[in-house]
């Protein structure tokens, strides 16, 4: 799986990505709300992760929609660690793309304690509904 700890953005990209000033996101800065990566160069431009770049996004939508910074920056928390907890679960339940009744599904992982049913998720037309069964063969596979 893509692995976004890797994603780097520079103050002035994150401004112009998310359309938040440079002075803006200083000021959230000194407030505590966001955190650049720590430098080792004072020198060298601050550095952000992929995370304060999702953090500053949620943020500025929170204040766009009337909330004041204290209370933005608390509910984009909450937001990224319920975004943790999903990405925790993703990582633990993804097991691959596999082929049920000819369509792509989302191999969840074992279903039972013995591992003989694997639940799926499947894109039926735009509806998704999920599926207990026998493993199924993978993408490419048949």
């Amino acid at each position: 799986m893509l692995n976004l700890e890797s994603f780097r953005f520079r103050i002035s990209e994150i401004s112009t990505m998310t359309g938040v000033s440079t002075r803006q996101l200083r000021y959230w800065e000194q407030k505590g709300c966001i955190a650049p990566m720590d430098r080792t160069d004072p020198q060298k431009a601050r550095m952000y992760d992929f995370r304060t770049y999702v953090g500053v996004r949620i943020m500025k939508a929170f204040l766009d929609e009337g909330y004041r910074l204290p209370s933005a920056a608390e509910k984009m928390a909450g937001v990224l660690n319920d975004m943790n907890v999903f990405r925790d679960f993703v990582q633990q339940a993804f097991r691959g793309i596999d082929l049920v009744d000819g369509k792509p599904a989302v191999n969840m992982g074992p279903f039972d304690a013995d591992g003989k049913k694997t639940l799926y998720g499947i894109n039926d037309d735009g509806k998704i509904r999920y599926d207990v069964r026998d493993k199924q063969p993978r993408m490419g596979e048949q």
